[in-house]
């Protein structure tokens, strides 16, 4: 669970069905997230009963990469960003370290395709979002494809349809059933400091601390 109230899941792309078929190349979101709309006050809850239930929630999808340093890769990650978030509301673009010199070409291709770009940073306040992803209605076909070819997404997709369909008395424990699947979203410094030499991600505690004081 993320900080903006996004509910993230690690896609395992070697546990899909027929992972070496061709066919199944540039499908597979890195990441999927779910945000849901907040309301704090028993009418609006009540009110949403009344409308479509799927407008109270946002579908995510993530492209994951370490680096991008030219304008090749940056055009190549983009497009698999744009196949793989071809079912979601939103695509985004992830990387640690983003050439400068490559933002006038983000910002193109961001305009053209509407896929967003986030800089990742190990030090979670200094993250960020370069360009907004465009909002886009689901792809059902694609939804159901991947539903069929890899476990964890297929999982997912069952845990935000079952908070969907949930009588209000069972809402809460369904809630912690998605956010239990979900990765963990590491809270203090602490979790974030061994996390990130785990994955041996460059961990600036300074930074974190600086920023937290603020």
């Amino acid at each position: 669970m993320s900080s903006k109230n996004t509910y993230a899941k690690t896609i395992i792309h070697e546990k899909s069905k027929n992972r070496k078929d061709r066919n199944q190349k540039w499908i597979h979101p890195d990441m999927v997230g779910v945000s849901f709309l907040t309301l704090k006050t028993e009418i609006g809850k009540t009110f949403i009963d009344v409308l479509q239930k799927t407008d109270t929630l946002k579908l995510i999808s993530y492209e994951l990469k370490r680096d991008i340093k030219t304008d090749y890769e940056l055009k190549e990650y983009f497009f698999q960003a744009v196949s793989n978030s071809s079912w979601a509301n939103y695509g985004y673009l992830v990387a640690f370290e983003i050439g400068d010199n490559l933002k006038d070409e983000m910002e193109r291709l961001n305009q053209s395709f509407g896929i967003g770009v986030i800089e990742l940073k190990a030090n979670p306040f200094e993250s960020k979002i370069l360009y907004q992803a465009k909002f886009k209605e689901l792809d059902f076909k694609t939804i159901d494809k991947l539903c069929n070819v890899n476990e964890n997404y297929r999982k997912f997709i069952e845990l935000v349809e079952k908070l969907l369909t949930a009588k209000s008395k069972y809402f809460k424990s369904t809630k912690n059933e998605l956010i239990g699947y979900c990765d963990k979203y590491l809270e203090g410094d602490k979790e974030i400091e061994q996390y990130c030499k785990d994955k041996n991600i460059p961990f600036e505690k300074d930074a974190i601390e600086t920023e937290a004081t603020n």
